[in-house]
């Protein structure tokens, strides 16, 4: 029979089996909270094949609140899997899943290349029924923004053995998400850079648009086209 494999089985100590966020709530931890952070307890769920952050070490950070305060210097995660920000108290050695309603914008400050902006925006009907607040990293913003979800899905499955009995290990990987946000302010999400899908977006701006790229040399197969794209637009179209 077919188990999954979770990381409670390699060490034969943690009991757990799915992603916790523990019920302790900032109210009943005061004193280890900041007092502008709140959130909740978590535990990361292990046994994945690859990576469910987005970036996989701990990034020096300043959040902007909902409230408009700012926090700074805080060590942050982004988790794609969950599309959650992951804050460490470094003083007391926990993690925690922080409030997505309380975090407006953050800023992960050791990147690699560059320090990355993510902000909170809500994609849901334009009635507001169905909220979606989802956590995505800044392409572009002006008359017409293009903002990149950096999400993380189960992509497949492997079979292993451990002690002559089979698991299933789950394989992630990253599948980021566009959405376009008109002078309307109403969200379009594609799933794939392509041209077709762009001209689609603006039928009316199909000719400038195929302008715009033939002069800058832009084939759009990549981000970067697509972010220098969304920006020349704001400059020359709209």
């Amino acid at each position: 029979m077919k188990h999954y494999l979770y990381f409670s089985f390699l060490l034969i100590c943690i009991s757990i089996n799915a992603q916790t966020n523990a019920s302790t709530k900032v109210s009943e931890v005061d004193t280890i909270f900041s007092p502008k952070l709140t959130g909740e307890t978590f535990i990361e769920k292990k046994g994945y094949k690859g990576e469910q952050f987005f970036y996989k070490d701990w990034a020096e950070s300043d959040i902007l609140l909902s409230t408009g305060e700012m926090v700074y210097g805080e060590k942050l995660k982004y988790n794609g899997l969950l599309d959650e920000v992951i804050w460490a108290n470094t003083s007391i050695n926990q993690q925690f899943k922080l409030d997505k309603l309380y975090v407006s914008e953050f800023w992960l400050k050791n990147a690699p290349s560059a320090i990355i902006h993510f902000k909170r925006i809500n994609v849901g009907e334009p009635t507001g029924v169905h909220r979606s607040d989802i956590f995505v990293e800044i392409g572009v913003e002006g008359k017409v923004s293009l903002y990149i979800q950096r999400k993380i899905s189960i992509v497949g499955e492997e079979n292993i053995y451990l002690n002559g009995t089979q698991y299933i290990l789950e394989s992630i990987g990253a599948m980021p998400l566009y959405y376009i946000k008109l002078p309307s302010n109403r969200y379009l999400m594609i799933s794939k850079i392509r041209r077709k899908a762009l001209l689609k977006l603006f039928p009316e701006q199909k000719k400038a648009i195929i302008k715009l790229m033939r002069a800058n040399h832009l084939d759009f197969k990549s981000e970067g086209d697509f972010i220098k794209v969304i920006d020349l637009l704001n400059k020359e179209v709209f």
